[in-house]
């Protein structure tokens, strides 16, 4: 019988398609256990301004999301002149900057703390000390902003959406061999809807194992106190699979 794996993505999304075809032994079904919905920081009129006036050095891109979110916001207003470089964190938000017809500069191994480090082996001609824009999720940490003001940069955070739980979990995930989480706010929902727990007495039956596919999301877990069984070594499908493999074929 073949391992089921559920995916905390859109069943249509790339990364389940791409999972799918890299584990052909196991049932991998994608299920959103979040939503996003817009948000409109007080802040976020100054920053369009700055924006338009050509005022960033950088607009760093955390998810492919900010860009769907900033997309739709610059379609409300006059076309752009100019847009400012962009240092992605990952595959993923390269891949949707590029795709926008932003010009990626710059892009980290998948989580905040590789794009700090890039930046700061960038050169000074290079760099350009000056005023980053941070679009991105009102649920981010803090962590990329501080990491960049300590090497001199201005940082302007403005978050465009948030994550929400949906409504009711997909019952796929209390019938799973394993759950793959693509980010902390999934693994506080799928907690909250009790697919896992720090208290393995809580619950009657056995708990999925979880396989996280970063350190980000994986920090995540510690913080709740769970069980990870495996962190894939790079976040993209190839990486989950890899890890997904090497706990299920046993």
């Amino acid at each position: 019988m073949a391992f089921t794996v559920a995916l905390t993505a859109a069943a249509t999304r790339p990364l389940t398609k791409k999972l799918q075809v890299e584990l052909p032994g196991f049932r991998v079904v994608g299920a959103p256990v979040t939503r996003s919905l817009p948000v409109s920081p007080p802040q976020l009129p100054v920053c369009l301004q700055r924006l338009k006036r050509g005022e960033y050095s950088w607009v760093v891109i955390t998810s492919a999301r900010t860009v769907t979110y900033l997309q739709e916001l610059l379609a409300t207003e006059p076309p752009l002149t100019t847009f400012p470089q962009v240092a992605a964190v990952g595959k993923a938000s390269a891949q949707a900057a590029s795709k926008a017809g932003w010009n990626v500069a710059l892009q980290a191994g998948g989580n905040a703390t590789d794009l700090a480090r890039r930046f700061a082996d960038l050169s000074p001609s290079t760099s350009s000390l000056g005023r980053i824009f941070l679009p991105g999720s009102a649920l981010s940490k803090p962590d990329l902003t501080a990491a960049l003001s300590e090497q001199g940069y201005q940082i302007d955070v403005c978050p465009l959406y948030t994550m929400t739980p949906v409504s009711a979990c997909p019952e796929v995930y209390f019938q799973a061999d394993a759950v793959a989480v693509t980010s902390g706010s999934n693994l506080r929902a799928l907690t909250d809807f009790g697919v896992f727990s720090s208290d393995a007495t809580d619950s009657a039956r056995a708990l999925p194992r979880l396989v996280c596919i970063g350190e980000p999301s994986a920090q995540v877990a510690k913080d709740l106190g769970l069980a990870v069984t495996a962190v894939a070594k790079t976040p993209d499908a190839g990486g989950l699979a890899a890890a997904l493999r090497s706990r299920l074929e046993r």
